[in-house]
């Protein structure tokens, strides 16, 4: 073989490796952003490989370690932790709340997808959504900030938010855990109610009542039964309480997603007829009832369903916040966050539909007023 035979062979090794290897740079692949406890604190991000050093920057937040390859998940990964102390921000904010974030499919012109699949794992995203807890700041809840802290890697959804002593409990769909600086937490057993479908149990909220005592409301559904139906019971130092009371007045037969607020002398329920996908509203006197409920009746046509309706009512006003969303023909349902409508207390005309911003998707959770409430 002569010098120039190998020297043209030798070229075309050299041209297919160069090939080979800007083909990789330019495959796509799935990069995790996680924290100190391994939940993720953004969407997976989709990204070419030789973009890779340009996409490591969240804001808020310090990266601890170099992106790394995880064999068993197939995925890669990167950790970050808080530059800032969280707890410390949750103690200067004007309004809390929480919410949860699929974080297994990305944000879309401020809309997200949801996998709506329940599981318990908090897995690489083949079995669940990794759906998120999220806690959320601001001055006002109609502009919200996404807390930069370190996550439960647990999967939650529909999650309230309450303080007792010096520790933040949060109750979701099937789940309860504590934390006293927003960095490290604590998940407390929650057994099934007897007589109901645990699968079944959607959505548990905290309330406070007139008489200073803490309580969580939930919708429900019996064993057998094909109607969720709202029951209330005590919470007391992390003690879910084993007397449930069901919630009277003329309630629709499916109600779901209960909110309970106590202001003016009376309670307000709010709540969601899963029948008819619209909202109600009622007052009692008493905190179990009976309630004289209604509906809340705006112009939410923009989007073919609403629920998880959550309160804040103050100086007069009710400022009613709650989940958006459309099902698609082909099964999928898109998500357009949180939105809101306000009223006068003794009013009966509510404002026009508004979004509430924020960086993320927002989705069923809970807002309140840090100033009034036992959280600062």
């Amino acid at each position: 073989m002569s010098a120039v035979t190998k020297k043209i062979r030798y070229l075309i090794y050299f041209g297919l490796v160069v090939v080979i290897f800007i083909i990789c740079l330019m495959h796509k692949t799935t990069i995790r952003f996680i924290d100190e406890n391994g939940a993720s604190i953004i969407t997976d991000q989709n990204v070419r490989l030789i973009k890779f050093p340009f996409v490591t920057h969240v804001n808020g937040y310090k990266q601890v370690s170099g992106i790394h390859y995880i064999q068993q998940d197939h995925q890669f990964v990167a950790k970050y932790k808080p530059e800032k102390n969280p707890l410390k921000q949750v103690k200067a904010a004007h309004f809390i709340g929480v919410t949860f974030q699929p974080t297994t499919v990305p944000i879309t012109k401020g809309t997200q997808s949801d996998p709506f699949i329940l599981s318990r794992q908090y897995d690489n995203g083949s079995r669940s959504g990794r759906d998120t807890l999220r806690i959320l700041i601001g001055e006002s809840y109609k502009k919200m900030k996404v807390l930069n802290a370190n996550y439960p890697a647990v999967s939650v959804r529909d999650p309230s938010i309450m303080k007792q002593g010096n520790k933040y409990y949060i109750i979701y769909t099937r789940g309860l855990m504590s934390t006293t600086d927003f960095n490290h937490w604590e998940q407390i057993n929650w057994s099934s109610v007897p007589g109901f479908d645990y699968s079944q149990d959607w959505a548990p909220e905290f309330v406070q009542g007139h008489d200073g005592k803490d309580y969580v409301i939930m919708s429900m559904q019996k064993k057998g039964n094909k109607h969720h139906q709202i029951m209330i019971t005590s919470f007391n130092n992390g003690k879910i309480g084993k007397n449930w009371v069901e919630i009277t007045g003329n309630l629709p037969i499916n109600t779901i997603d209960p909110n309970l607020q106590y202001a003016n002398g009376q309670y307000y329920l709010f709540c969601k007829n899963e029948n008819t996908r619209k909202l109600v509203m009622g007052t009692s006197n008493n905190l179990t009832g009976p309630y004289k409920m209604e509906r809340v009746q705006f112009d939410s046509s923009k989007y073919g369903s609403i629920e998880g309706p959550e309160a804040i009512i103050h100086n007069g006003i009710i400022s009613l916040v709650f989940d958006t969303y459309d099902t698609q023909k082909n099964g999928t349902v898109s998500f357009h966050g949180l939105h809101y409508v306000e009223r006068n207390v003794n009013g009966n005309r509510w404002s026009k539909m508004k979004k509430i911003n924020s960086s993320i998707v927002t989705r069923h959770g809970q807002i309140i007023l840090t100033r009034f409430v036992k959280l600062s």
